[in-house]
Formats: structure tokens, C-alpha cells, sequence
């Protein structure tokens, strides 16, 4: 079996008193989308901070590509790549001329250099753009030349923290083809977003909340460990059917997603007795079949543990 190209152990990092991240232990495999999963302030971008040089860690241990992450950094940060999530681009340039500089800092230039920046703006369908000044551009359009600058040097292991942040559904959607791509051709990815759509489409996941690795695997196996399935009922009522829903003993909980609500039932429940006892207190609603949580069922469960344990 391949060794992980990415091997994190007990990472923690310290503020004073503050602990923001608490022994974090994870691996990415090669050529996986990663997703590092969790709300504002739960300690992702701190961790993908340490892991690439930028805030030394108070404690633990890394690998990437084969090497230890602090004792051989020089060996390891010119086979990584980072994109913050303010992106780092000099507005005062052009598109083409942030390239060529950033490339230069990577050691690119002459013909490599020229070939590596177009290359990049066309696979990030930013080619057309080249010649605009950076301060004219959309945010989408920043964030797709931000990947091209951090994806010149062809990095092996590339950390994007919160890239899609801001960017509207489109552009998100033509980003995350962008990273599929990027794969395709042999590089891992960890991502770090509190967007549970993005999440979804990870190879696996860790959540992370408070500093601490609530949930860590594979999205859909996440989802099954919850034991639980949920039902969409879709009413007129919807607002007193969540009530009456609330009341009644087997549904674990009941929430309103538009004009619908969701309840949910262990995974070994048939829901049949459950929706007539609803509809025998005088409901009327569409029952859509049973199916897995969601990774938002998933994240409010975690979130309420943890309030739960505090």
C-alpha cells in the first residue's frame, strides 16, 4: 500500500492560554481531494497554516512526500503548493505579469516559464484575461488565477484554504472542475471550507470543530455512521407538522428545510407507523422515500455533541 502523501499526528497550536488546534491526527492519500470541514474560528486555517511553514505548531507531528514537514521543510515546501484565502496576487499587475513573477520566486524562466503560464491560464479559462490589470477582475476570476499562480511549479501536494469563499455558484462550480483536473494529473488536494455542498464532492473528510477532529472518512460512510435515515415530508402545515413532529417519541429530530420538513429516524425504523400516526393527528403530506443523512444532518449532530460535552 502506498505510503500517504500527507501524515498528520497529534497537531496542536497554542495561543497563550488558547488552545486552536488540539492533537490533530489525519492522512490524505495520493491523488484525493481532502475536504477539511468545519464553521469560522474551528481552527482550518490555523492547521493549514502549520502544515504549510506559515505558524510553527505547539506540538505534533508531520510527513508530506516522504519527509518530515519541519526538520526537512526545505526538501518538501517546492513539491507544495498554497493558496491562501486572501489571495496574494499584486493588483497593480496584470494577470500575466502575476504569473511570471510568482513563477520566478518557484525558480521557472525562459520557455518553462512562458509554457507553465499559459498552460495554466487556459486550464483555468483565465487565458482571455492575461492582459487585464488583477484590480479588474471579478472574484471568481481572482480565485481561478490564484490557483494558476500556486499551481505553476506542478506541486505534488497542493493546500487550498477556503478558495471559493465569496464566489458565486457558478464560478465555484468551474473552480472545483479546475481541482478534478488537477488530480487528474497526480495531485492531492486539501481543502478547507464550511460550504457542506463542496465538502460532499471530497474523496473524505475530516470535521473539525473547536480545534477538535469530530468525524474523519468518507462522506458517505460518514453519513451511515450516523445510524439514522430521514424522511422529507413535504405540507401546507409544514410549520405545525414540525411540532406535532417534535412531540412524538421514535423521530430523533425534525427540522425545516423551505416548505418541508425533515425528519429523522433510526436507520432500523420502518417509517411507515411513524408517518401514520402523524397523518392520524390530522396531517396531510407527501412522504418522499427514506435516505441517508445529509453531511448538514451530519454537521448539526456534531455540533450539538460537542455543545452537549462542553
Amino acid at each position: 500500500m502506498a505510503e500517504p502523501i500527507l501524515s498528520v499526528q497529534g497537531l496542536t497550536r497554542r495561543f497563550g492560554a488558547f488552545t486552536a488546534v488540539s492533537e490533530l491526527s489525519f492522512e490524505i492519500e495520493p491523488g484525493e481531494i481532502f475536504g477539511f470541514l468545519g464553521p469560522n474560528g474551528a481552527g482550518k486555517s490555523s492547521t493549514i497554516r502549520m502544515l504549510c511553514g506559515v505558524l510553527a505548531p505547539s506540538a505534533g507531528q508531520a510527513r508530506a512526500l516522504g519527509r518530515d514537514l519541519f526538520t526537512e521543510a526545505d526538501q518538501v515546501r517546492a513539491r507544495m503548493g498554497y493558496m491562501s484565502q486572501k489571495s496574494s496576487l499584486l493588483t497593480d499587475l496584470t494577470v500575466a505579469e502575476n504569473l511570471r513573477f510568482f513563477g520566478g520566486l518557484y525558480g521557472l524562466e525562459g520557455s518553462r516559464l512562458s509554457g507553465e503560464v499559459e498552460f495554466r491560464l487556459r486550464e483555468m479559462q483565465v487565458w482571455e484575461e492575461r492582459d487585464l490589470m488583477v484590480s479588474a477582475l471579478s472574484t471568481g476570476e481572482r480565485q481561478r488565477v490564484a490557483l494558476a499562480s500556486a499551481t505553476l511549479h506542478r506541486p505534488e501536494i497542493l493546500f487550498l484554504d477556503e478558495p471559493t469563499s465569496g464566489v458565486d455558484p457558478l464560478r465555484r462550480r468551474m473552480f472545483w472542475e479546475a481541482m478534478d483536473e488537477l488530480v487528474a494529473t497526480g495531485m492531492s488536494i486539501l481543502v478547507t471550507t464550511h460550504n457542506l455542498a463542496e465538502a460532499d464532492q471530497c474523496d473524505r473528510l475530516a470535521f473539525i470543530l473547536a480545534g477538535k477532529l469530530m468525524a474523519y472518512g468518507r462522506p458517505g460512510a460518514l453519513k451511515e455512521a450516523l445510524g439514522r435515515q430521514v424522511v422529507e415530508l413535504r405540507s401546507d402545515q409544514f410549520r405545525e407538522l414540525q411540532s406535532e413532529a417534535r412531540r412524538l417519541s421514535g423521530i430523533l429530530a425534525a427540522e425545516l428545510q423551505g416548505r418541508a420538513v425533515r425528519i429523522s429516524l433510526p436507520a432500523e425504523v420502518d417509517p411507515a407507523p411513524v408517518l401514520a400516526r402523524l397523518r392520524n393527528a390530522g396531517f396531510a403530506f407527501e412522504a418522499l422515500p427514506s435516505e441517508l443523512p445529509s453531511l448538514e444532518d451530519l454537521f448539526v449532530d456534531l455540533v450539538q455533541r460537542s455543545r452537549a460535552a462542553a
